[in-house]
């Protein structure tokens, strides 16, 4: 007889014949639990999808994400998954994340999902839970804003363009500034701005660190990078690629259109 049908058969019987014994739950070395790492920047919302796996030979029932700390669960859903048969029984459970700010985060958090199985002495079924570690980074929710062309560094505050000519052998300034969209201090030197020609004959690169800090709404100065156009550049038309970064992560990107005249 299958044993998940047997095990049902044996509650049945205690139920009706009125007297109650233990049935042993699902042990947690049982349960396989899954989750990729996550990249989320500083107090947004993400969906986790968790597969848990079940190896044991009896059902668990209401499985869940109890706690993902320091993350906010705020929505979560609830599943029932077999017992095994040739192989584990696998669902894929799902989750709605908040993150807490980017500082606040190691590089790995524990997830525990929950689930009920057996019966204890006064038949209610016994909770138990599984934890695992996740690799987890929370990056600042910091942005671009402002990006484009300007005739040079005394025009940084001028209206700027996403598109821009220029001869062999001139510079080229572009402008931006960064803003903190999140709710955690952003320290000074900490991030920093890159300009990359994406046809590396046709420009040099240049890089710049915020040098200011900011808080929740707070922006950094107006500043510049200029690019030089070599004498020998072919002409025609490539990309600027300007990035923002925390360490090698990357916060923000725009891309702008350069072209070298004849």
């Amino acid at each position: 007889m299958n044993k998940p049908i047997l095990y049902m058969l044996i509650i049945s019987t205690i139920l009706i014949s009125g007297c109650v014994s233990t049935v042993n739950p699902v042990d947690p070395s049982d349960i396989i639990v899954n989750v990729n790492p996550i990249e989320i920047k500083d107090f947004q919302e993400k969906e986790l999808a968790v597969n848990v796996m079940n190896n044991a030979t009896a059902p668990i029932d209401s499985v869940s994400v109890s706690s993902f700390e320091p993350f906010g669960i705020l929505t979560g859903g609830s599943v029932n998954i077999p017992a095994r048969t040739d192989k584990p029984s696998s669902v894929i459970l799902n989750a709605k994340v908040a993150a807490p700010g980017f500082k606040d985060v190691t590089n790995t958090t524990t997830l525990t999902i929950s689930y009920s199985s057996g019966i204890d002495q006064k038949g209610n079924p016994y909770i138990k839970t599984k934890s695992v570690p996740v690799q987890t980074i929370v990056l600042p929710d910091a942005t671009l804003q402002f990006v484009g062309f300007v005739k040079g560094l005394d025009n940084l505050r001028d209206a700027e363009v996403n598109a821009w000519q220029a001869s062999k052998g001139e510079n080229v300034t572009i402008s931006f500034s960064v803003k903190n969209e999140g709710k955690t201090i952003i320290e000074e030197n900490s991030t920093r701005v890159y300009v990359e020609m994406g046809t590396s004959r046709m420009g040099s690169n240049s890089s710049l660190t915020i040098s200011n800090a900011m808080a929740k709404g707070g922006t950094s100065n107006t500043l510049g990078l200029q690019i030089r156009v070599p004498n020998d550049a072919p002409n025609g038309e490539t990309e600027v690629i300007v990035t923002l970064k925390i360490g090698d992560k990357i916060l923000d990107s725009k891309t702008l259109k350069f072209n070298v005249r004849l």
